[in-house]
């Protein structure tokens, strides 16, 4: 019984630090929308990553 405790102690704490772990690794891209333009066929959307400078251009045309 006190085994059992204990395990359950041990598995608990192991999730919780590898569910930490996955969150600060993830982390959350800073990314700034510099244009977005929508239009009937289609929209076009600018970005800039803030940490490192870099820009992203995703087009969506509409069918």
């Amino acid at each position: 019984m006190k085994n059992n405790i204990i395990n359950s102690c041990f598995l608990s704490i192991a999730l919780m630090l590898m569910s930490a772990t996955a969150f600060t690794l993830a982390g959350c891209e800073e990314k700034e929308k510099v244009l977005d333009i929508e239009t009937p066929g289609g929209e076009l959307e600018i970005e800039r990553d803030k940490s490192d400078g870099n820009i992203g251009v995703d087009l969506k045309k509409k069918e």
